[in-house]
Formats: C-alpha cells, structure tokens, sequence
C-alpha cells in the first residue's frame, strides 16, 4: 500500500514540474533589421516573438562617441505588439539622435534578444536584387536593383528604389502562396501605390527566400539572389 501510494505521488509531482519548467523556458526572439540602414527621421519598426505575454523592449545609443550605449527609449509592450510591429519614432540627425550602431534590445527575466540597427542620415542603397534567367546553363538575361534592404513576410519580397518604385515578388498555386513546388513567379512594380507593370515565370519552385531558384524545363530556369555590395550573399 505504502509503495502504492508513493508511486501515486510521484505521478502527481512529475507534471507539475513539467509545467514550472515551461514556464522557466520562456524565450524572446527579434526579427534581423531588414536594412542596410535605418534613415534618421523614419519610424523604426521592430518585429519579434515571445511566448511570455509582455517584453521589456529597450533601445540604447551607439557604445563609442561618447555615448556608452545608454537607453534612450524603454517600453513594456504586449507579445501582440512585438509580433505585429512595435513603431518607435525618430528625429532628424542632431546630437539626441547621432549616427552609428543603435541596439534595440527586448527582455523578459533572464530571456534576452538583441540586434544592431546602423543609423544614418541619408539612405544607403547599398543591396542588390538581381533576376538571373539562364538557358542551358548560359545567363541570358539579368536585371538588377539596388535597394535598402528586402522585407521577406508572407510570401512576400519587398523592396523600394531611389525612384520611389516599390518591386514585390511573390510565387503562387492556383491563387495560393506557396514556397515551393509548382508555382507561378510575379515580379510586380508599383508606382504610387499602382502596378505599373508584371513579369511572370511558371515552373517548379525550388524554394523562396533570400535565394530563390524556378526550373520552367529542364534547360531553362530563373534565379533571384539578393546581395550585398561587393557580391556577398544576404544573410
């Protein structure tokens, strides 16, 4: 009897302290800054994840220049804010708003994520997109953009030229997003907020993100690579 019920004890205790151990395990996470730089003047948008239902979220000045990486904006936000874009203000270039490496810190306890956010006066553009379509083997076309940064959500690569024209590529299946297998490739322009013009491609999608590769036979396919200055792959 005595064994039985020692037995019964340990069965109750083992799920309660699954469940504590969970909640110690909480996590924090923030999407990588999508630009090469944040212009001074335009509103910083942070993304991320957490399981806890509110973060700590900090941004802190540049360590050298005098500035020794002091907050400059704390603010308890909700998971829900974090996930869907936390906007956090700001000014021109002045001696409160300098250029150089921001951080952008979220926490919770001993849950931690931190990224760096460049900060400039003027736009930088300074990554490229390039459309590869190849025959054979053999590049026979190449278009190339140079832009800020690629917003990847959805389904969805976005990017701006000094133009102001705004380039969305995106693949679909019978009117549904996909990321791979057979798809329809869009590469849309837009100008004020119209599409101006369209280029498609059909065939087998090998994947979509910074690299994405559609075979439309066996000789013939399309690349799209998305680049730093100086040919380095995106991370």
């Amino acid at each position: 009897m005595k064994k039985l019920i020692s037995i019964l004890l340990i069965l109750m205790i083992i799920p309660s302290g699954g469940i504590c151990l969970k909640a110690q395990e909480g996590y924090v996470s923030l999407d990588p800054f999508p630009y090469s730089t944040h212009v001074l003047g335009e509103d910083l948008v942070i993304y991320g994840d957490t399981d806890f239902a509110s973060v700590t979220l900090g941004l802190f000045y540049p360590k050298d220049q005098g500035y020794m990486g002091y907050a400059k904006y704390i603010i308890t936000i909700t998971a829900r804010e974090l996930k869907e874009g936390y906007v956090i203000p700001t000014e021109t270039y002045s001696r409160l708003w300098p250029k150089g490496d921001w951080s952008v810190v979220v926490q919770n306890g001993t849950a931690r994520a931190e990224i760096t956010i460049p900060m400039a006066e003027e736009a930088c553009y300074n990554r490229y997109v390039r459309v590869c379509e190849y025959s054979d083997n053999t590049l026979t076309a190449v278009n190339t953009f140079a832009c800020r940064g690629v917003v990847i959500k959805n389904n969805t690569m976005s990017f701006s030229l000094s133009d102001g024209t705004t380039i969305r590529i995106y693949s679909w299946d019978n009117l549904s997003p996909t990321d791979s297998g057979e798809a329809r490739l869009f590469v849309a322009f837009y100008k004020d907020g119209y599409m101006i013009k369209a280029k498609t491609y059909s065939g087998n999608l090998d994947s979509f993100s910074n690299h994405v590769t559609l075979a439309a036979s066996e000789s013939e396919r399309v690349e799209i690579l998305y680049w730093e200055d100086g040919l380095i792959p995106v991370q």
